[in-house]
């Protein structure tokens, strides 16, 4: 959910266009004032589209906040275009890396307090589930399952496997970003300590589910 309105891109029809303007649209609102308090009248104003058009492109506003925490993931590239057959080691630990960046994204911590402050009043916390962390694990499960067959992992419990693989990654700097806290030094640049934290988690399940 980035509230900076995208760049237009080559190759993007108007149509196209005007979707991605009102998914920016809609992000910046719902961080702002939370999924109950937007109405499709306010997206459309600020999209400086017609509600029709909001309409025409997302039916409810539930399917809205559903593509725009899908908008978000696909920013993050989960899916790294390398083919994880050939190397699936470095797809595993591309995905872990970008999965870690994503957990203390600006985006991903303003969904969460969205979620907590809607606790109760709305659906809000089964869509972001079912838009975002439930498609990421079926992303991770289904990868760890095919190398279980391919031989390269052993894994008895996949689910449990996949648990703990992405249990590793919501590490210290997720929790103290969600509370606010900064855990990096004056000379230490976030990202890479994001990255060498990622690729230690990756280390640790590899050296217990690897096959020697």
């Amino acid at each position: 959910m980035n509230s900076a309105s995208p760049s237009p891109k080559r190759g993007r029809s108007k149509s196209e266009e005007k979707r991605c303007q009102i998914i920016d649209s809609a992000a910046k609102l719902f961080l702002e004032q939370g999924f109950e308090n937007v109405s499709m009248d306010n997206i459309a104003r600020l999209a400086g589209v017609s509600k029709q058009t909001v309409y025409s492109h997302f039916g409810t506003k539930e399917q809205l906040f559903s593509s725009a925490i899908e908008s978000v993931v696909e920013e993050y590239e989960l899916g790294p275009s390398m083919n994880r057959s050939s190397d699936p080691e470095a797809y595993l630990r591309s995905f872990c890396v970008h999965l870690a960046q994503l957990l203390v994204s600006e985006e991903a911590l303003g969904v969460h307090k969205v979620c907590v402050a809607d606790a109760g009043r709305s659906n809000v916390a089964q869509l972001f589930w079912e838009a975002g962390p439930s498609k990421i694990r079926k992303q991770l499960l289904d990868f760890l399952q095919q190398q279980s067959e391919a031989g390269w992992l052993d894994i008895g419990d996949h689910d449990t496997a996949c648990t703990q693989m992405i249990a590793l990654l919501h590490g210290e700097q997720h929790n103290c970003a969600i509370l606010g806290l900064n855990t990096t030094s004056s000379n230490e640049n976030q990202k890479d300590k994001i990255e060498r934290y990622a690729q230690s988690c990756v280390d640790v399940f590899l050296r217990a589910y690897r096959r020697n």
